[in-house]
């Protein structure tokens, strides 16, 4: 049966390697033009509407209007008018979206209608976005367009999503995507990765029902989290050492126990906790980065040529014990692992963690809300290491060729007008567009540098490095900046106008842009062997306790706050032989598997 599996599975990647290898990487236009049904035998009236929207095509290529009128954008791209279509979209993803309190009258809004027709107006929500998604697939209440996570895999809100899409909920959009050049380009290799079009995206028959979001289109627009340890300013300061001399997890624990018995306080003169997260034990494992190594997966393979994965291994034992050992030490917050953001941030904005992780954005930015960061300078957290991998390299922001996982959008199949919805994305995607909904109005909010590319003028800057929040505020209320936090599809503003984002060439927190040349990206090129595993017989009902994150965390952190170190290794050796043992040894069954098919193709990478 194996064997049978890994037949299937080879026929089904070279079926998609020829699929995805007609159309030419520039013009994102494989063989999903055709627009191929395939796997959807019925769809509604409004989904075939839609399509045949879709596909008619005018002379460039664009959607053709039905009463000829179009906008024409400063760069010659050809807009179908329509005629005041309003559409919503949710945006599902816990905590909310900010708006304009006004979505259909603010300045941004009314500038896109007058040249393509059409008003999008947001919606967020504040509970679990699998939650969301399951009340909204099950009581047919949907909006025009959603944004959601699709992690790919065995993800849930990925699962749901796949299963609304073959089930006929949503419209399958692989024909329409080509007749839109600025979002066109989402699903070309090296936006996204080969493994995630494969694997996650491109359905029977070709059918595709997601739009990958939030990925770069180009090399210069990678997002660089800045993920990391970083310590208050003045700790290093008065134990005498260099924070970026610290390269390993036990350079790092030396130097919080020294910090721990030095009696430091906050910025009230209250006693320190040592070291915190943010929300749930976010991302404690970033103090334990010297025990990664650099790798797209959690697969290895060894000298005798089989695969294995890390959570098996001794490795992550060792890992997890050092985690152990910061709770036990009285240095990891206890409180960090059932912890709010906010309750996270309070701790780090009045300097009572004297040591925090994750992204390092959030750090300035908490420090900036509560006023320590201009207050107290000499507190600005500043960044520990970088951390060197196992083998001793220095850390960097590891990517594979294309991002493999990503927000993205997609269309119930009771949107109103999908035509519509797709010119609003592909105007808001295009060079003009991007420019309107961050940057506002030239002469206005912008001026053109001697590049041309547009700056936010002196007065708006100055503002912002004194006070972002209230900076902000004011744009969103003139439509300005928010309506690209979640509609950007494969971004390109550095690429065009030389920074990520309005502000970020002139007030970009200078702590945060050199940090971001310690910790680069760099691209491991190739085929995730992880890609592979779906094709194991019954891998579904396999992974739901194979890789059960939840579980996990709950041997983990019982693990954390054992009474010694022995019974902690015993704790998480008691997990690694749950999962080789259980359903009769099926791990050892995938494991093979993975051995023999991770021969299959020249290109993988672990």
């Amino acid at each position: 049966m194996k064997k049978k599996a890994m037949a299937l599975l080879l026929s089904a990647a070279m079926a998609a390697s020829v699929l995805t290898g007609c159309g030419g990487g520039d013009s994102g236009s494989s063989s999903e033009a055709s627009g191929s049904q395939g796997g959807q035998e019925e769809s509604s009236t409004a989904e075939e509407e839609s399509q045949a929207e879709g596909e008619e095509s005018g002379d460039d290529g664009q959607a053709a209007a039905d009463d000829g009128e179009f906008y024409v954008d400063e760069d010659g791209n050809k807009y179908k008018k329509f005629d005041d279509v309003q559409l919503k979209m949710l945006v599902c993803w816990n905590g909310g979206f900010k708006t304009a309190d006004d979505q259909y009258n603010n300045d941004v809004a009314k500038a896109i209608r007058d040249k393509i027709g059409v008003t999008v107006e947001f919606e967020g929500i504040n509970m679990s976005e699998l939650e969301k998604l399951n009340m909204m697939f099950a009581s047919g209440d949907m909006p025009d367009m959603v944004n959601a996570p699709y992690w790919g895999g065995t993800d849930g809100a990925t699962t749901v999503i796949r299963k609304a899409g073959n089930e006929g909920r949503l419209i399958d959009i692989s024909g329409m995507v080509p007749n839109y050049p600025s979002i066109a380009d989402a699903y070309d290799i090296g936006v996204i990765s080969k493994k995630y079009l494969e694997n996650d995206i491109e359905e029977e028959g070709g059918a595709r029902y997601v739009l990958p979001t939030e990925v770069a289109g180009s090399l210069e627009d990678i997002a660089l989290w800045c993920y990391g340890v970083f310590v208050r300013g003045d700790v290093p300061e008065a134990l005498g050492i260099d924070p970026s001399s610290i390269k390993t997890s036990e350079d790092l624990m030396d130097f919080m126990k020294k910090a721990r018995d030095y009696g430091f306080k906050d910025i009230n003169g209250n006693d320190c906790i040592v070291a915190t997260t943010y929300h749930n034990g976010w991302s404690y494992e970033d103090y334990a980065a010297s025990f990664n190594e650099k790798k797209l997966t959690s697969y290895s393979k060894g000298e005798d040529g089989k695969v294995t994965h890390g959570i098996l291994s001794e490795n992550w034992v060792d890992k997890h014990l050092f985690i152990w050992e910061l709770v036990h030490e009285n240095i990891l917050d206890k409180e960090c692992f059932k912890q709010t953001d906010d309750q996270g941030k309070e701790k780090v904005g009045s300097g009572t963690a004297l040591y925090c992780c994750a992204q390092y954005r959030l750090t300035v930015e908490a420090t900036k809300m509560t006023g320590l960061y201009d207050t107290h300078p000499e507190m600005r957290y500043v960044p520990v290491g970088p951390l060197n991998y196992k083998d001793g390299s220095p850390q960097v922001q590891v990517e594979s060729e294309g991002r493999s996982g990503s927000p993205v959008i997609f269309f119930p199949n009771t949107c109103a007008n999908v035509d519509a919805a797709l010119t609003w994305l592909d105007y808001v995607n295009s060079k003009e567009g991007t420019k309107l909904i961050c940057y506002g109005f030239e002469g206005d909010t912008y001026e053109l540098n001697d590049q041309g590319q547009p700056r936010m003028n002196a007065e708006l800057t100055q503002r912002y490095a004194e006070n972002q929040e209230a900076v902000d505020e004011e744009l969103r209320e003139r439509g300005i900046k928010y309506m690209a936090g979640r509609t950007y599809v494969a971004k390109k503003n550095t690429l065009w106008f030389g920074e990520p984002g309005p502000f970020e060439a002139d007030a970009l927190d200078p702590y945060i842009v050199e940090y971001r040349k310690m910790k680069p990206a760099e691209i491991l090129p190739g085929y995730a062997i992880d890609a592979l595993a779906p094709g194991f017989e019954g891998y579904q009902e396999f992974a739901e306790w194979a890789f059960d994150g939840t579980k996990e965390t709950e041997y983990r952190e019982r693990a954390y706050f054992a009474e010694t170190k022995e019974e902690a290794r015993q704790i998480l050796e008691d997990y690694q032989e749950y999962l080789k043992t259980n359903d009769g040894g099926k791990m050892q069954e995938f494991l093979d598997y993975m051995t023999e098919v991770s021969t299959s193709r020249d290109d993988i990478v672990y």
